[in-house]
């Protein structure tokens, strides 16, 4: 369904820049290289009167392993080409990684995915650090994406308008306990990307 198909709804502003925040962040786990194949030395054959031909087998040198981008690396692989295609599909990868954000209390989830300038973007890694901070969480999915097409798209920038659905849900201090429950709605943000390397949002306002 195109977004002029869709029917209106009711905007409500997502509460994220000010609930209540909760859990440890995830630690992140690297793997480590591969150390050199050790290659066992040929053993050495009694020596006969026959002169038969020695042949060596040489063990392939393994390749240096190649350093990915760890911004890159958590963006799935529809979001990452630098089409119009890639930036509708960023646009709904960056509102899942909010829902992630708040029902983990993880505000890495959203690290260099936006730019520094994003108001609301900042707003959402603060809602997350605090609920780590007070030991919260969002119990269940916050909030979910309903549909992301592009209003505009160049080669420099994509406007995304991304469709989405925010769900009442508790929200739970480390021992599980209710302290608050979340407000329902839906909303439309206009979000607004540039390409460097990877998709980022720039601007993200609630559609008027």
């Amino acid at each position: 369904m195109t977004a002029a198909a869709r029917p209106h709804r009711h905007r409500t502003l997502l509460a994220y820049a000010v609930a209540p925040v909760a859990l440890a962040a995830l630690g992140a786990c690297t793997g480590s290289d591969p150390g050199p194949a050790v290659t066992t030395p040929p053993s050495t054959s009694a020596v006969t009167s026959s002169s038969a031909p020695t042949t060596t087998t040489t063990s392939a040198i393994p390749s240096p392993t190649a350093t990915v981008d760890p911004v890159i690396a958590k963006i799935p692989a529809a979001a990452r080409p630098h089409t119009q295609d890639g930036a509708e599909a960023f646009a709904r990868f960056y509102m899942e990684q909010v829902n992630r954000a708040f029902t983990s209390a993880d505000p890495t989830a959203l690290v260099a995915l936006a730019g520094p300038d994003c108001k609301t973007c900042s707003a959402f890694v603060a809602g997350a650090k605090d609920l780590k901070a007070k030991g919260h969480r969002h119990q269940g999915v916050s909030i979910s994406v309903d549909g992301s097409p592009s209003n505009s798209y160049t080669p420099n920038s994509a406007i995304v308008q991304v469709f989405v659905t925010q769900h009442s849900v508790p929200v739970i201090d480390r021992n599980g306990k209710k302290v608050e429950q979340t407000k329902e709605g839906q909303g439309i943000f206009l979000a607004t990307l540039t390409f460097d390397k990877h998709w980022m949002v720039q601007r993200l306002q609630v559609a008027k």
